[in-house]
């Protein structure tokens, strides 16, 4: 009987962690949005991790690109997630706290600008005057100057508010604690060569990361002058989902990681955020202004009842997508070298339809088959219980929206293949494929 026990356990774990997902619509929304999204890098490529393991590694080129999931690329402001590993690894050392003033670090400031926190020039919450423009700031990316001395510059500039006195999301509060954190850490080197070494103590070597470092100089950018790839920052993600821990060894607690989630601006009046732009591609996104930073990263989508994190990100201005996904147990990265304005609506749409893979939606089933909606000639008839629906094509350009349609006449639409999100009146996503041959 206890043979016949383990044999049924294990078939059991075997089924459990064997699991296939229908992933057919990803792959159809990479390969024919490509020709729009490739930009630089000639290609794109996912990496989905779930309970730990992988469940999709996949990497699309153009006619005479090779892009793979291993290749390195610059990531933007998705640095900023691993540059909080920095931050809470000193947290983690005892070297300082989030409560530890700029001040502290840097004797040659005061007033407003010495009170700053950690915590606050983490969070954009600082007071400096931010417009989300740090990749194009001509001291962040000046690579004749240290760090220090870009530093002295910025806050040279006069702040927008009081520290905490408002949100802004860019790349010069970051700047200014990497500084604080070299300082700290008493690292006898030149800085940006503290910072870099900083990094390598705390997240690419305890990680096993061998390719993803800051781009060379004097003057790294602390939250956006990364290089990595796919596969190597879906590792950091694990070490996140995971509280803190990389294969048996904890590398930062779960306290801290617990942290690192929360909303850190405190209700702040929010004088940029890059959701208000992105609200115009997908509403859901902007949640009314609700869209708050935490350390290093989005709080993306939230529960608003419970303050719970559904969905953790840190999008980079040249298409590169890190996300957790808390309440599926999985981590995505998709690796593009573009630019954001373009991808972004390829990575809502991608999403959407990993989303309902994992939750075993069919995504791809026979148009003739489906429950919600019945395709005829040039007609869509959509089912009683269907309260909205919304049309994208697959590079994520909305088509069409409306409520409570009965049919819908799409004749007007070139061939080709949609996707439509339905909501059905009990508010469950539904997504669909709709192909067009006239």
């Amino acid at each position: 009987m206890k043979v016949l026990y383990a044999v049924l356990y294990m078939c059991l774990s075997a089924h459990m962690y064997s699991q296939t997902y229908d992933f057919s619509l990803v792959d159809k929304i990479l390969q024919d949005s490509l020709q729009n999204i490739a930009g630089i890098g000639g290609g794109c490529a996912l990496v989905l991790m779930k309970d730990g393991k992988e469940i999709y590694s996949k990497s699309f080129s153009l006619p005479g690109k090779s892009y793979t999931v291993n290749k390195i690329v610059p990531i933007a402001s998705s640095s900023k997630w691993l540059a909080c590993g920095v931050v809470m690894g000193l947290l983690q050392d005892g070297i300082w706290t989030l409560e530890d003033s700029a001040g502290k670090y840097l004797p040659y400031i005061d007033g407003d600008k010495a009170r700053m926190t950690i915590r606050q020039l983490f969070s954009m919450t600082s007071g400096i005057k931010e417009d989300g423009n740090g990749v194009e700031d001509s001291i962040l990316r000046n690579n004749d100057i240290t760090l220090d001395s870009a530093v002295q510059q910025i806050l040279a500039l006069p702040l927008a508010t009081k520290p905490g006195g408002s949100m802004a999301y860019g790349g010069r509060g970051m700047h200014i604690a990497g500084r604080c954190a070299e300082i700290a850490s008493g690292i006898p080197l030149e800085t940006g060569q503290a910072w870099n070494s900083l990094f390598s103590k705390y997240v690419s070597t305890p990680l096993g990361l061998k390719f993803t470092q800051y781009l060379p100089g004097n003057n790294p950018g602390i939250a956006g002058s990364v290089a990595s790839n796919a596969k190597e920052y879906s590792v950091y993600l694990q070490m996140i989902i995971k509280n803190g821990k990389h294969l048996d060894k904890q590398i930062i607690s779960k306290d801290i990681i617990t942290e690192m989630k929360k909303d850190q601006t405190f209700g702040a009046p929010i004088l940029y955020s890059p959701f208000a732009l992105w609200k115009i591609l997908n509403p859901s996104l902007d949640l009314d202004g609700k869209a708050r930073y935490a350390l290093g990263h989005w709080r993306e989508n939230v529960d608003y009842s419970s303050d719970e994190v559904l969905e953790s990100s840190s999008l980079g201005a040249f298409g590169f997508a890190p996300w957790i996904d808390w309440k599926r147990n999985l981590t995505g990265v998709f690796s593009v070298w573009s630019e954001g304005r373009v991808t972004v609506p390829t990575y809502i749409t991608l999403k959407k339809a990993i989303r309902n893979s994992i939750d075993g939606i069919s995504s791809i089933q026979n148009d003739s088959e489906s429950t919600m909606m019945v395709q005829m000639n040039n007609t869509v008839i959509f089912s009683d219980h269907v309260q909205s629906f919304t049309v994208y094509s697959l590079s994520g350009t909305v088509v069409q929206q409306s409520q409570s349609m009965q049919e819908w006449d799409y004749s007007g639409l070139s061939n080709g293949l949609y996707v439509i999100d339905i909501v059905s009146k009990d508010q469950q996503h539904h997504i669909q494929k709709l192909t067009i041959i006239h």
